[in-house]
């Protein structure tokens, strides 16, 4: 689920927090930096989890209609599309998921107003009138209509927000992620799950995973004046207090990368952190830190100081 770019940016908000003085203590740090990249699951999970409470409440109602002391003929013969969803059901009857939502202690027992007022919405739109008055669907159909009613509606949506909020409020540098990678799942999902549709792995090796997480955020933090030199040597015409926070903690990053995790190759990391800084940093730090980044390899490959194995050695 998690793949290099996001644990960097992890590992780059947990420096950056360090530097600011939120958290200087090296060893708490990392403990939080840890626990915030575990709990990234816990959002995936409570963000799937909405999806069964949808259809469970649309299933009670449409139980407790049959009940009535005078029920309709539309009562008593509902349109069960949107509770026989082939991926809705794969998500109510997935015991992995159901383990996880009891792991992590999932509840919406008194939030069944939020899910009322999420399913008043969704049923009021065009999108679930189209796909309920529809003809007969196939997978790939019923798998569009959860994707566009969560980009709609669930996504974004300002009171599970709240509610997630009170979970972690760390959790908003996370949110886009999980809302990517709940839209891949669901185009995943293939009829052959339908026994147990498996929420996804936190990380893909969780050994080499913390290992990375761990190397990166230790060494920058340890080896921080020793980088800052190396980084200052090659930027002789800025002072340092002319360069970004934020530039140097990626420039910092990517010097650690290079010395200490032998398996990335080093195009990898200058990409990497090219692309970070398009999103962390001011406009212009691209070219600089590219500029800097550029001049410091070849010394430190010369000093006999990236050395690369396995994997690191692609060009």
């Amino acid at each position: 689920m998690l793949n290099r770019r996001h644990l960097r940016i992890k590992v780059f908000q947990a420096i950056y927090s360090y530097f600011r003085g939120a958290k200087n203590d090296l060893s708490i740090g990392e403990r939080e930096l840890l626990s915030s990249v575990n709990r990234i699951h816990e959002l995936f999970v409570l963000h799937a989890s909405v999806f069964i409470e949808l259809r469970g409440f649309a299933y009670k109602r449409i139980q407790e209609r049959k009940n009535k002391r005078l029920p309709s003929q539309e009562d008593l013969n509902p349109n069960l599309r949107f509770v026989e969803n082939e991926v809705l059901k794969a998500l109510s009857n997935s015991l992995s998921l159901q383990k996880k939502v009891e792991e992590y202690k999932i509840s919406w027992n008194n939030h069944g107003d939020v899910i009322q007022k999420l399913f008043k919405s969704i049923e009021d739109s065009d999108t679930y009138g189209k796909y309920m008055s529809g003809e007969s669907l196939d997978l790939e159909q019923e798998k569009s209509f959860l994707i566009k009613i969560y980009r709609e509606f669930i996504a974004d949506n300002e009171i599970l927000q709240d509610f997630f909020e009170e979970r972690s409020i760390h959790w908003s540098d996370d949110h886009y992620f999980v809302c990517g990678y709940i839209v891949k799942y669901l185009k995943g999902f293939q009829s052959r799950f339908f026994q147990n549709f498996r929420p996804p792995e936190l990380f893909k090796d969780v050994d080499d995973d913390i290992e990375f997480i761990q190397t990166l955020y230790r060494y920058t933090l340890l080896n921080s004046s020793a980088y800052q030199d190396i980084i200052m040597d090659k930027a002789k015409n800025w002072e340092a207090d002319r360069i970004a926070v934020v530039d140097f903690i990626l420039m910092k990053m990517a010097v650690c990368e290079l010395v200490k995790i032998p398996s990335v190759p080093i195009k990898v990391t200058l990409n990497e952190y090219i692309e970070l800084s398009k999103t962390y940093s001011t406009p212009k730090s691209r070219v600089f830190i590219n500029g800097i980044l550029d001049k410091i390899v070849p010394d430190l490959k010369q000093k006999g100081e990236i050395k690369k194995i396995g994997r690191g050695l692609m060009s």
